[in-house]
C-alpha cells in the first residue's frame, strides 16, 4: 500500500491534484493507494500527529506557513519523496534545501500538460525507486524499459556492458537493456559485481578465471569479458584478497 498526501489552500487546485494523482498511480502501478487531501495546516497536522504511514507529498508552497510544514513533514518522515507545486511570491532559496530534499518541482503558472508531466515523471520514479528497493531485498535486480519491469536474481547476471549508449543485462543466454549509466547500475548492485573495463562489469559468482597477459575474464559457460589496463590493478588485488580469505 502507497500513502499520499496532497496540500494546498485552494480547494479547487487540491482536488484536481488529487485527481491526477489517482488516475496516474491507477496506470503506474498495482499497488493499494491511500490518499488525503487536506486544504488547511491544521488538517495535515492533525494527521501527523495521528502518526500515519507517508510515501509522497504534493505540497502547495504559498508561504512561511507552508514551509514550516514541509519541514514538519520531513522530520517525521525522513523517507518520504516530495513534489512542491510553488510560484515566483516565494524564493526557491525557501524550499529547494537540503533540509526540504524536494524530489520534483512544478512551477506555478503551468499548463494541464505540464503539470500531468511533472506529476507522471515524479510518480514513476519514487514507484520505481520503492521497487528496486523491495526487489533488492530479495536479491533482484528490477529492468524497467519500454517492454515493462522485468525483477531479474542478481544470481543470474554475468556481466554488464555499456552499449550503443544503453546498459545491457546479460544472463546466460539472454539479455535485456536499458538507458543508464554503468556508475548509478553498479550503485544499485551488490560488491559482487566488479567493473573491469569502462564499459564491463562481471559477477564475481560466474568467474572462471582471469587471464591478466589476455587481458580477459573468463566467466561461465565461455563467456568473457575484457580487462582494460586502468581496472586491471583493482581486479589483482580484489582476487589476491579472495585467495587469501579461501586460504584461511
Amino acid at each position: 500500500m502507497i500513502t499520499i498526501i496532497v496540500y494546498g489552500q485552494r480547494r479547487r487546485e487540491t482536488e484536481s491534484f488529487g485527481e491526477l494523482v489517482k488516475d496516474l498511480f491507477a496506470y503506474l502501478s498495482e499497488e493499494e493507494l491511500k490518499l488525503y487531501c487536506f486544504t488547511t495546516t491544521d488538517m495535515v497536522n492533525k494527521y501527523l500527529a495521528e502518526g500515519m504511514l507517508l510515501d509522497m507529498a504534493c505540497v502547495r508552497v504559498r508561504g512561511q506557513e507552508d514551509i514550516a510544514l514541509l519541514h514538519q513533514i520531513r522530520g517525521q518522515y525522513a523517507q518520504s519523496e516530495f513534489l512542491l507545486i510553488a510560484d515566483a511570491s516565494i524564493s526557491p532559496m525557501e524550499y529547494l534545501t537540503p533540509s526540504v530534499r524536494a524530489a520534483s518541482l512544478l512551477l506555478h503558472p503551468y499548463e494541464a500538460k505540464q503539470k500531468e508531466q511533472v506529476f507522471r515523471a515524479f510518480l514513476k520514479s519514487c514507484l520505481y525507486g520503492r521497487a528496486q528497493a523491495a526487489a533488492a531485498e530479495k536479491g533482484l535486480f528490477v529492468v524497467e524499459n519500454r517492454e515493462g519491469a522485468t525483477a531479474i536474481p542478481y544470481s543470474q547476471i554475468y556481466y554488464i556492458e555499456v552499449r550503443e549508449r544503453k546498459i545491457f543485462i546479460r544472463l546466460k543466454n539472454k539479455e535485456y537493456s536499458k538507458y543508464d549509466s554503468m556508475e548509478h547500475i553498479l550503485e544499485q548492485l551488490p560488491d559482487q559485481f566488479v567493473r573491469c573495463h569502462r564499459s564491463y562489469a562481471f559477477n564475481m559468482q560466474h568467474l572462471e578465471r582471469v587471464r591478466l597477459s589476455e587481458n580477459a575474464v573468463y566467466l561461465e559457460h565461455g563467456l568473457i569479458v575484457p580487462l582494460s589496463r586502468s581496472y586491471k590493478p583493482a581486479v589483482k588485488e580484489l582476487l589476491h584478497h579472495q585467495e587469501a580469505a579461501g586460504r584461511q
